[in-house]
């Protein structure tokens, strides 16, 4: 076995752990604090990565320079997304909160399909294509660049539920509502909190498709799964599962297609079977919530 390509591979799964981890960040955060399964979070990515093309086209903004801007733009839409969705059916069945938030995903698809068109787009950054070695590693920018934002936001994020106020209130909310109530916290103004959060986070990582990917209106369906794959391993509202597992994935999905003929194409369903794997052998995940 080639150890350099071997090293090149687990590089590569490292920052493609990053990613996946951004991608999974506001799932995780809506299912821990609102226990509502959104299947449309990867379309808020995907309005995120739309968001930054069109930033980019009509005013000529660098994607790294629109990041607070999306984030803005997806923290009011995921503030509508709570008003008029989440809020109405937060005491409903688990099968009517999936029903709504697919169809939510399916309506955010037309949407952009109506306005947008089918088309693959993509950015022209120069910088992204550009290289750097390290040893026997050779990193792209374009990954380098989306595996330190996407660091940055977690970690911030991490932060932000440690250590402020309004992190302790999130936290209060998600072990117990009804208590929290009676100390004093607003539930519904901490729920959309959240909601508008979750899918900020969910725009960020839009940006780093925006940087590395092509952008269309179905580019949501895939992270969705993914997201799903990592919450499932790591164990539904478990933060450290959720790292732990985005690495597993990761990394193993760079194996696959680093090490194998055809690789590419095995990869995805690789990851799917390291989760079946998990899943018969511990259902909760590799850690509770």
């Amino acid at each position: 076995m080639n150890v350099d390509l071997l090293v090149q591979a687990v590089a590569n799964g490292v920052l493609l752990a990053g990613f996946y981890a951004l991608v999974t960040l506001g799932l995780n955060l809506l299912f821990g604090v609102l226990e509502i399964t959104n299947f449309a979070h990867g379309d808020l990515i995907m309005m995120g990565a739309y968001a930054t093309l069109w930033l980019n086209r009509l005013a000529g903004v660098d994607p790294i320079a629109s990041i607070p801007m999306v984030f803005l733009i997806l923290f009011g839409v995921g503030l509508a997304v709570y008003l008029l969705f989440f809020k109405p059916i937060l005491k409903a069945p688990a099968h009517n909160q999936i029903a709504l938030t697919f169809g939510l995903s399916v309506f955010l698809q037309s949407l952009a399909l109506i306005a947008w068109g089918s088309d693959l787009r993509t950015l022209d950054i120069p910088y992204v294509s550009k290289t750097v070695s390290i040893g026997p590693v050779t990193l792209g920018y374009g990954r380098l660049i989306a595996f330190s934002i996407a660091a940055a936001f977690t970690l911030g994020f991490f932060a932000f539920l440690k250590w402020s106020k309004l992190g302790y209130a999130v936290r209060a909310v998600s072990q117990d509502p009804e208590a929290a109530s009676l100390l004093g916290v607003n539930v519904n103004r901490i729920y959309a909190l959240v909601s508008g959060l979750a899918a900020a986070l969910g725009g960020v990582a839009g940006v780093l498709v925006a940087i590395n990917l092509y952008i269309h209106p179905y580019v949501g369906v895939e992270l969705t799964l993914k997201a799903f794959s990592v919450v499932i391993l790591g164990g539904m509202g478990s933060y450290v599962g959720m790292l732990v597992a985005s690495l597993v994935l990761g990394i193993s999905e760079s194996l696959v297609g680093a090490l194998f003929p055809q690789g590419s194409g095995l990869a995805p369903g690789v990851a799917f079977a390291i989760i079946v794997l998990v899943l018969a052998l511990k259902p909760e995940g590799l850690f509770r919530r």
